[in-house]
């Protein structure tokens, strides 16, 4: 799509950006609000395999609840499902949004970036480990 110039000279970017991010992220929504509707209706979850094996829980274990919690504002329980994704859910967003952004752009993703990535990573694992332990 060609972005048209306003009297200043500057791209619109930003609703062709915008449309881009809608046309990628409509088709997830979509089939998330499917799944809660499906879990709301039948409590029926899919199990993670890693604690069936393990007996332990994975540092992604409690997302579907913590969705669930979220999307019935128990934010409370939704915190006691999984706490290290709940209070980095704003970074996790931002992350999202930023990936597309610098796809939209075709730009190869910053080197900080992929650092900041590596220590977000670093600390899921963390919790993970810290998570079975107490």
């Amino acid at each position: 799509m060609q972005s048209d110039k306003n009297q200043g000279g500057v791209r619109k970017d930003r609703g062709d950006f915008l449309f881009y991010l809608m046309r990628r992220i409509i088709p997830f929504f979509i089939l998330g609000i499917i799944y809660f509707v499906w879990l709301r209706m039948t409590e029926i979850y899919i199990p993670c395999l890693f604690r069936q094996i393990t007996g332990c829980k994975c540092p992604g274990c409690g997302i579907t609840t913590m969705c669930v919690d979220i999307g019935t504002f128990d934010f409370l329980g939704a915190f006691y499902a999984n706490p290290f994704i709940f209070v980095t859910l704003p970074f996790i967003i931002f992350e999202i949004l930023y990936c597309e952004f610098i796809n939209f752009k075709k730009r190869k993703m910053p080197v900080w970036n992929n650092f900041l990535l590596a220590f977000y990573c670093a600390g899921l694992i963390i919790f993970g480990i810290v998570r079975n332990v107490i």
